[in-house]
Formats: C-alpha cells, sequence, structure tokens
C-alpha cells in the first residue's frame, strides 16, 4: 500500500530507484570485471599449482624438502606428502568453482577441491593433481584467497541503502517543503484570510509558484474588499432612494402631485439600472468559453451601439488584428469606457485607437473631458468612488463602471489604466495578449 502523503511518496520513489541502481551497478561490475578477472586470477593459480606438482613429481626425493621450503616461501603453497584426511565445504566463493574449471582444462581431469585443518587450526583448501602418471596433492591456505566479496556488496548496499535514504528524505523535504507550506496557505484563503506570503526562493518552478500564490492572495484580499465596498455600496445606493420613495409614498397619500410622481418614477428607474448593472457583471464574470473574434468588427460593434443612440463616436480602421478572448468581458470594458467618455467628455467625439504590438494589442478610449489628476488615476478603480464635483451621482454614474473595467480585465488576465491625453481628455486603455494566457 503506497503512502498517503506526498513526502513518503517522493522519499520512497527516489529510495526505491537509487537501490534499483546500486543493484544494477554491482551485477555491472561483477560482470563485466569482477568475474573476467577471477577467471584470469584462478587461471594463473591453476598454472601454479599444475607446475608444482609436475615440479614435484620431477624432483628426487632428496630435494623435496628444499623444493617444499622454496614454494611455502615464494608462493605460500604447499605439496601434502602423504596426503591426508581432508572434507568437503561449501564453495560460497566463486572464486573456488573458478579455479575448479582452470584446473580441469589444464589437466584434462575432473579436479575437485577439498579442505582440512591444520594443526594451528588454518583451513587449507587441497587438489589432487596428475603428474607423470601419479597424483600429486597440492594446497594452499584459506589466507592467500582470502576476499568476502559477499561482504563487500553487502557493505555497500547497507550503506548506500541509508545513504540513499537519508538523501532521498532530504530531498523530499526539500522539493515538497514549499508545497507544504502552499497547502498550509490555501487554509487560510479558504476561510477568507490572506496567509503570509511565501519565501520566492529555491527552484525556479517553485519560486514561480510561489510568487503566483502571492499574487493571487493579493488579488483574493482585493477582490473580498471589492465585495464588501461594492455590497456596501449597493445597499448605500439603494437606501436612498427607497428613502425617498417611502416619504413621496406617505405625501401622496395625503396629496397627489405629478411633479413627486415623476421623482418616484425617476428614483425607480435608477434602482432598477443599479441592479441591472450588477447582474450584467455577474452574467460576464460567468463567460467561460473564449472566441477569435477580428478586434475591427468587435470595435465597430461596439462603437455601433453608442452611434445609434446619436453619440459622436470616431475611430478608425488599423491594421488586421485578430484575438482569442471572452467577448462579453471585452464589449463590456470598452462599453464602460465608452460610456464613462461620453458622459464626462463635455459633449466632444470620443476616439477610438488601436495598436498592434509583439504580443499584445492595446485599445484606447480617448476623450476630451475634464481630465483625471494623476494621484486619482487608481483611486477611481474602487467600486463606488466618484470624483467631486464633476463626476457624481447626478450625472448618472453609479461609481461601478471603472471598477467593473478593472475586475473584468484582471479575471481575463488583461490590463486597464488611465493617462492624461495629450491636449486635454483622458486616455484609457486596455492591453490584451494576442494570445490567451
Amino acid at each position: 500500500m503506497l503512502p498517503r502523503t506526498l513526502f513518503s511518496r517522493t522519499a520512497l520513489v527516489i529510495a526505491l530507484m537509487s537501490f534499483a541502481f546500486q543493484i544494477f551497478t554491482i551485477a555491472v561490475i561483477t560482470y563485466f570485471a569482477l568475474i573476467p578477472l577471477g577467471r584470469h586470477a584462478t587461471s594463473d593459480f591453476a598454472a601454479l599449482l599444475v607446475d608444482t606438482a609436475q615440479a614435484w613429481q620431477a624432483e628426487p626425493a632428496s630435494e623435496r624438502p628444499w623444493l617444499q621450503e622454496r614454494i611455502g616461501r615464494l608462493h605460500r603453497i604447499q605439496v601434502q606428502d602423504p596426503p591426508g584426511e581432508t572434507t568437503g565445504f561449501s564453495r560460497m566463493l566463486p572464486y573456488f568453482q573458478l579455479l575448479e574449471a582452470s584446473l580441469g582444462t589444464r589437466t584434462g581431469a575432473h579436479i575437485e577441491l577439498r579442505a582440512s585443518r591444520s594443526e594451528y587450526g588454518e583451513e587449507w583448501y587441497w587438489a589432487d593433481l596428475p603428474a607423470a602418471g601419479a597424483t600429486v596433492r597440492v594446497g594452499f591456505p584459506a589466507s592467500r584467497v582470502d576476499v568476502q566479496p559477499w561482504l563487500a556488496m553487502m557493505l555497500i548496499l547497507s550503506v548506500g541503502t541509508i545513504v540513499t535514504l537519508i538523501t532521498s528524505a532530504w530531498l523530499a523535504r526539500w522539493l515538497i517543503g514549499p508545497l507544504a507550506r502552499l497547502a498550509a496557505a490555501t487554509q487560510h484563503i479558504g476561510r477568507g484570510l490572506r496567509p503570509e506570503s511565501l519565501a520566492e526562493t529555491g527552484p525556479t518552478e517553485l519560486a514561480t509558484l510561489a510568487h503566483g500564490f502571492n499574487r493571487m492572495g493579493e488579488q483574493v484580499e482585493e477582490l473580498l474588499a471589492n465585495r464588501t465596498t461594492l455590497l456596501a455600496g449597493i445597499s448605500h445606493d439603494l437606501r436612498t432612494p427607497l428613502a425617498r420613495i417611502q416619504l413621496a409614498l406617505g405625501m401622496l397619500s395625503e396629496k397627489p402631485d405629478r411633479d413627486l410622481i415623476d421623482r418616484l418614477l425617476h428614483d425607480v428607474e435608477g434602482m432598477n439600472q443599479l441592479i441591472a448593472r450588477c447582474l450584467e457583471v455577474s452574467r460576464d464574470f460567468a463567460e467561460q468559453d473564449s472566441v477569435d473574434l477580428d478586434l475591427c468588427d468587435l470595435l465597430a460593434e461596439v462603437a455601433g451601439e453608442f452611434t445609434g443612440a446619436g453619440a459622436d463616436i470616431r475611430g478608425r480602421k488599423g491594421p488586421d488584428c485578430h484575438l482569442r478572448v471572452r467577448p462579453l468581458a471585452l464589449k463590456r470594458i470598452l462599453s464602460n469606457l465608452i460610456d464613462n467618455a461620453l458622459r464626462y467628455g463635455g459633449e466632444q467625439p470620443v476616439d477610438i485607437e488601436y495598436r498592434i504590438e509583439e504580443e499584445s494589442a492595446e485599445i484606447c478610449v480617448l476623450d476630451r473631458g475634464p481630465g483625471i489628476p494623476e494621484a486619482e488615476r487608481e483611486t477611481v478603480f474602487r467600486p463606488f468612488y466618484r470624483l467631486e464635483p464633476s463626476r457624481n451621482s447626478r450625472t448618472g454614474g453609479s461609481g461601478l463602471g471603472l471598477a467593473i473595467v478593472r475586475q473584468l480585465a484582471a479575471a481575463n488576465g488583461w490590463t486597464v489604466g488611465l493617462a492624461a491625453r495629450p491636449g486635454g481628455g483622458t486616455m484609457a486603455c486596455v492591453r490584451v495578449p494576442l494570445e490567451e494566457q
């Protein structure tokens, strides 16, 4: 059963892969290095044992003690004369099988190693070798082939496994740590709280993720603040006409007045417009699908809605531009910008321009109104914020137009800003990427 946490799974996968690689490495070294070296070593040693048996058989009996001393001193091998009692032994070391095979190849007979223990307790291995029609028993002590490859392999695997587990745990914690902090931070967002900013350090992908999350936290906080302001503003803007309607109804019950009725209808119409504006915003934010469209056709369509009502909108066809966008959101942004330009433009014509850059299209709505002070160009994007005295509720504005523009643009990955128009007025521009993000 797999562990449940990402940390445990990552550490387990890294450890298993490292362990498998160790096994593979040992197998490759054994097959391509140790076994060939073992064959060469046992072949040379088998030749020495066979030569010793032949030399022993060729020497006169009087010279054999001298030969025994010489081969023992130089080569650490002995001739057992007369042959003593030997026993079989377990061949855990591949060296013995390779040596038996080499001896059989050189003598042409089946050679089987046997074991005995000396009077000093040291283990010896013996081979009965044919030499000049006789059999000579030649042997060597266990210390001469005192190698323990299995112990070496187990040591490598043990130490390698421990190092792998420690490394994999550290590496997994180093990689998963930022994700764990991100997961904890998302719990704060789920409760409507802004979490502490994550450190934008480490690998590029994690730093980018942390940056995006921090930005998202700022946007969520801003959206929550805008929502609170929006609800408070709607409540305030509805309460005022409702209070006037209540007062007017009380007065009408005593004495009908046409002028009072007109004011009632005006208040009701204002309330309807406010509610309709909020419903339009909900619809525009709910739009999901992006479509390919021609920017010139979209601008002509938006401008036509205003020119049909008598507005003076000027524009000229620019270079061909095709965008993949959410059309309702872009139309709402442009309509709100044009509506603002017409309302505060001093009855002067409104110009629409656009230009194509390397990666984006910038659409600008320009008016000849009084302009917006530089210090107020960000503030006017707040819900229900109105400049005084030229831009107030008496002119028909709800204070939501630019707030809707900013939020729709942010929701689609676009940017919108205000600047002073050369010669007087305001220039409102929205920048849309040519490729949808």
